[in-house]
């Protein structure tokens, strides 16, 4: 059981929806996990005393890290489409990688998907994809190496 309390824990920090899921009923819980009394009761506590919001605030920036390290002018220019966007893709890819730059080449081409040719972002994403995808073979290779 603790590890479905873990696995519960986790989804709730990495997804607003399942948030709003619980919020609206708590059978939410029981359907998805086989917790004890005690671990349903503190994930209840937490949603409701904010404290899963503050880790969803954690949870959100470390995921944002890599992206706007390596997509700093595309998300530049995407102005206001910017926040949709990157909720649009946590939504769709609501774990992270640890890998930083794994994180960013899938952003990079979940976004190029949804660029129409012409977008003003699309040549810093360009240009800013290829240096990851550069420096994620220089990171591979490196592991390679070692292993």
């Amino acid at each position: 059981m603790l590890s479905d309390f873990q696995n519960a824990l986790a989804e709730l920090a990495a997804s607003p929806a399942a948030c709003r899921a619980l919020r609206a009923d708590t059978r939410w819980l029981d359907e998805r996990y086989t917790l004890a009394a005690h671990e349903r009761r503190r994930l209840l506590s937490l949603l409701h005393d904010g404290a899963i919001a503050r880790a969803q605030m954690l949870y959100r920036v470390q995921r944002l890290a890599p992206l706007a390290i390596h997509f700093d002018a595309t998300l530049g220019a995407l102005g206001k489409a910017m926040r949709p966007l990157l909720a649009d893709y946590w939504a769709e890819h609501a774990r992270g990688l640890a890998h930083p730059q794994l994180e960013a080449e899938r952003f990079a081409r979940w976004l190029d998907r949804r660029l129409p040719a012409g977008a003003p972002a699309r040549t810093p994403l360009e240009r800013e994809a290829a240096k990851v995808q550069e420096a994620l073979a220089v990171s591979l290779l490196a592991t390679e190496a070692i292993a």
